[in-house]
């Protein structure tokens, strides 16, 4: 470790404090303001919270945890399902910090803890409630507990903090695999590790991780193992098994969750700074070992079928530490700073919902600052540190302006596309029901999972019954677990999103007639043309479905009902 003053290892201490806990007030603000509905799988976890267990369909439990327990406190409105996420957030960081200063200083710690508390992923993060925020520090805790193991500073609170962390972790997410893995790569090559590991400490980790993590795989056992079979479908490795042009895509999107500066700093220094860590298995080849392996697996994942951007989340608490800790030690490189504020243009190029001309403006923004601040920083690695971090914070700021502004300056700047899934639910909710009402119905059935999510948490005081159709039988997500029993025999009002799929629903029904329409206003795209979502409604009776096999496919194949005239697009003025 380099050596750092008592005084300024509290004074790094103080400004971490500090900008996490002015960061974490500026994000509770905002989740108090924003005028954005729950998205689906918010509003889904939030139903799982409804009720407690050790598992729910698609994911383990602590989602659900943590949700109800903030919501049988503040309530259910959307802020309070989301208030958890910025200081789940903020705890990981402050791990991030305490394992930056245990292996190299203070001065490192603060630097990755602001690196992931201002990453890009972790500012959308923040700002909603998902399965990778309440991940990560269990993850980061168990990083900062397993090396203070392997460095021989823990003791018996250190094994207990790393079984916790691990079986919390997956609680969490089963990406805490990868932990795993992380492990498995460290014990293969490096003796400290193996010394700490295959010991007493080592034995009260794995205990304490399968206590906390054993009721969950019981419930699954209990369940048919419906939460791991969820997981295990994601992969989707079925059909086409190579798609070498993913991997461009996959980069790119990973430039968008950790950053540009940080995503090339990272690659940079696979390369150039790896020689400088001296000995077989030095502090950076340690945190590489839960780098390298997620990157490698989910672009693997991608190449054979798809990867969602946020797959390699697990990969970057460690790289923020290690891209920390590399550019503190860099000695001056101007073509870094030139490679990286070009590259840096480039990705900003290819940001999604942007127009063209404010993408070249911010991009050029941007790479022309970092240059000039490079210029005036003499070209020292450190510097792009910053030059990072004050970049995120622009981006959240603007991200959190977009979200706050006025409808019609959205639609002015082209946002409202962007911000469709979390617009309209309530209304959509309010006029559902209404018409249900209306028409004296016994119950209200849909075809799309994301409808019913956002049905299920705006009418959350209905009494009516609200069931999701089953396309193929048996459920295919958590709004398909109901039974598709009476009262559907009696009269339903089906709620229809989909055109291709109003025919397959007649079938299912002796009486299915048109009864109007549902059309909400969502925003303008770019173009010109409205964003609307559009329920077709029925009102049914006789619920007496046919084998849903692949001859009732076909013939359903090409069929549609009440399909929406597409709208001219629109030439730019």
């Amino acid at each position: 470790m380099t050596g750092l003053s008592r005084e300024s290892d509290s004074q790094y201490l103080r400004a971490t404090l500090v900008g996490l806990g002015l960061l974490l007030v500026l994000r509770i603000g905002f989740l108090a303001l924003a005028p954005l509905n729950l998205y689906a799988d918010e509003a889904q976890y939030w139903r799982w919270g409804e009720t407690l267990d050790w598992g729910y369909y698609s994911k383990p439990p602590m989602i659900a945890w943590v949700i109800h327990a903030v919501t049988s406190v503040f309530g259910n409105d959307e802020w309070a399902v989301r208030l958890a996420a910025p200081f789940l957030h903020t705890i990981g960081a402050l791990f991030l910090f305490l394992l930056g200063r245990a292996m190299y200083d203070a001065r490192t710690g603060m630097m990755a803890a602001f690196g992931y508390a201002l990453m890009p992923a972790v500012i959308l993060s923040s700002a909603v409630i998902s399965t990778d925020g309440v991940l990560m520090p269990f993850w980061c805790a168990g990083l900062y507990a397993f090396w203070r193991l392997r460095s021989g500073e823990g003791g018996w609170a250190s094994a207990a903090g790393l079984g916790v962390a691990l079986g919390a972790g997956f609680l969490s997410k089963y990406a805490m695999v990868y932990f795993l893995i992380g492990i498995g790569l460290t014990l293969l090559l490096d003796r400290d590790t193996r010394k700490a590991l295959l010991s007493g400490r080592g034995l009260i980790a794995v205990l304490v991780a399968g206590a906390i993590f054993a009721p969950h795989m019981a419930w699954n056992a209990a369940n048919d193992f419906k939460t791991v079979s969820h997981t295990v479908d994601n992969a989707n490795l079925g059909g086409d098994l190579f798609h070498p042009e993913h991997a461009v895509d996959f980069l790119v999107d990973q430039m968008g969750v950790f950053g540009p500066v940080s995503l090339i700093s990272l690659i940079f220094g696979l390369f150039v700074m790896r020689g400088s860590d001296a000995g077989l298995m030095g502090r950076d080849r340690w945190l590489l070992c839960f780098v390298v392996p997620v990157l490698v697996i989910i672009l693997v994942q991608a190449v054979l079928s798809r990867a969602n951007a946020n797959w390699a989340a697990t990969a970057w608490p460690a790289a923020s530490v290690l891209v920390a800790a590399w550019l503190i030690r860099a000695q001056p490189n101007r073509s870094l700073w030139f490679w990286i504020a070009g590259l840096t243009f480039v990705a900003l190029l290819a940001a999604p919902e942007l127009a063209l001309w404010l993408r070249l403006l911010i991009g050029s923004a941007i790479a022309g600052g970092m240059i000039a601040y490079g210029h005036f920083q003499a070209y020292r690695p450190a510097g792009l540190l910053w030059t990072s971090l004050v970049a995120h914070a622009l981006m959240a700021a603007f991200f959190m302006t977009i979200a706050l502004i006025p409808a019609h300056m959205s639609t002015e700047l082209g946002f409202d596309n962007a911000q469709k899934r979390t617009r309209g639910w309530e209304t959509a909710a309010a006029e559902v029901f209404r018409q249900a009402d209306e028409l004296g119905a016994t119950s209200v059935l849909v075809d799309e999972r994301e409808v019913w999510h956002g049905l299920d948490y705006y009418a959350r005081d209905r009494e009516l019954p609200l069931l999701s159709w089953r396309r193929y039988g048996v459920p295919k997500s958590f709004s398909e677990s109901e039974a598709l029993v009476a009262p559907l025999d009696e009269t339903v009002l089906v709620v229809s999103l989909h055109p291709a799929m109003r025919p397959m629903l007649r079938s299912d029904f002796k009486v299915f007639e048109s009864v109007g329409e549902i059309e909400i206003p969502l925003g303008t795209r770019r173009n010109g043309c409205p964003i609307t979502r559009r329920f077709h409604l029925y009102e049914a009776s006789g619920f007496a479905p046919e084998r849903h096999d692949e001859v009732w496919e076909a013939r359903h194949k090409g069929q549609s009902e009440f399909q929406a005239s597409p709208c001219p697009a629109l030439k730019d003025q």
